[in-house]
């Protein structure tokens, strides 16, 4: 017994260590994308030609309600604007909350739990379970005859980079930020009426911060928050209910029959649309906007630079090996947490029948 208990430390513990320096590989490989998605825009040939492409509007999305916003820039601006808000985002994960690189040098002492404080340790994980998930919903209805379709691509490396870069933070915008925000505003005032007076500037803030940090906004308010009452107490059921809806219209916006997505990307992208909108509650915008970079063009990165240096291939290739490696830890994980949950379940209850 003694034996089998050191045996389950030491596999503990050499599960840490090695989740803590995947996860550290990670997030070197998220930081030098991007650095390397500008790099390749604006210090190649290809890629200053196609910057200076001239653009007349830009497609827009709230919810599936879809416009044109009309303009007249070249697209290189446009590209250092969004790729100008993926490093903000990385910077806010990098900082919030928990200092990422405090908690690697914390990690050995911190509980395992304790090291998800900080986002940009939590979503490589979070990116590997969700790639994990939505190629298992492509595979099994593949299988079952349900079709999933192609990306709606050009062909055209560069503003293929371009249009993937645009709408990883335009489709955040209008499937999540506005519309969970804005609901997460109406729904605090609503049941906060009472016990708060609101002047019109602290609306403002509140409307903000919500949009931006809904966590936050929660605290503001005296609402129970994820971080100190978990998921279970910290997210309400109008909340899970704004979610499933969410995301289910984000899915049903994917459905392009005959030129793009099949009925069979609804499923996966609602999936994908679901976790996005859970970690967007749990962390807050800048978590949504990279987990769609992760999904649109964090690979496409490498894939592009094997253009000019053809073993950044392998490279890409590493990558989305630990992303598998680490959604599959990910899952074990939270398989693990849930058999532990009905056995202390168990446990209650036949405490409960002992006489």
């Amino acid at each position: 017994m003694e034996q089998d208990f050191i045996m389950s430390d030491t596999l503990k513990l050499f599960t840490k260590i090695f989740i803590i320096i995947t996860v550290v590989f990670t997030v070197f490989s998220y930081l030098l994308a991007l650095v390397l998605g500008p790099a390749l825009v604006y210090l190649t040939p290809e890629g200053l030609n196609a910057s200076m492409t001239h653009l007349s509007g830009l497609p827009v999305w709230f919810l599936d309600v879809r416009g044109f916003i009309p303009i007249g820039i070249d697209l290189g601006i446009v590209f250092f604007g969004i790729w100008s808000i993926f490093t903000l985002s990385f910077g806010v994960a990098w900082k919030l909350r928990d200092n990422f690189l405090k908690v690697i040098k914390e990690s050995m002492i911190r509980p395992t739990g304790k090291l998800f404080n900080s986002s940009l340790f939590a979503l490589p994980i979070i990116n590997g379970m969700t790639l994990i998930a939505v190629v298992a919903i492509n595979s099994f209805q593949e299988a079952g005859g349900i079709p999933t379709g192609i990306s709606p691509i050009q062909g055209e490396p560069f503003i293929d980079f371009f249009n993937l870069s645009y709408s990883a933070v335009v489709e955040e915008v209008g499937f999540r930020l506005i519309p969970i925000g804005a609901f997460l505003v109406i729904y605090l005032l609503i049941t906060k009426r009472r016990e708060l007076k609101f002047s019109f500037t602290q609306k403002i803030k509140l409307f903000f911060t919500a949009v931006l940090f809904p966590d936050k906004a929660k605290s503001l308010t005296g609402t129970k928050t994820v971080y100190q009452h978990g998921i279970s107490n910290g997210i309400s059921i109008a909340e899970w209910g704004i979610l499933v809806f969410t995301a289910i219209v984000f899915g049903i916006a994917h459905f392009n029959p005959g030129v793009s997505w099949e009925i069979g990307k609804i499923t996966s992208a609602g999936f994908a649309g679901f976790v996005i909108g859970l970690s967007y509650i749990l962390y807050g915008a800048y978590t949504a906007i990279i987990i769609h970079w992760f999904f649109n063009v964090y690979t496409e990165a490498y894939i592009l630079l094997s253009e000019f240096i053809p073993a950044a291939e392998t490279f890409a290739n590493a990558t989305i090996i630990v992303s598998f490696i680490l959604g599959i830890l990910g899952w074990v994980l939270v398989a693990a947490l849930g058999i532990r949950a009905v056995q202390n379940m168990q446990k209650k209850a036949t405490s409960n029948l002992i006489i």
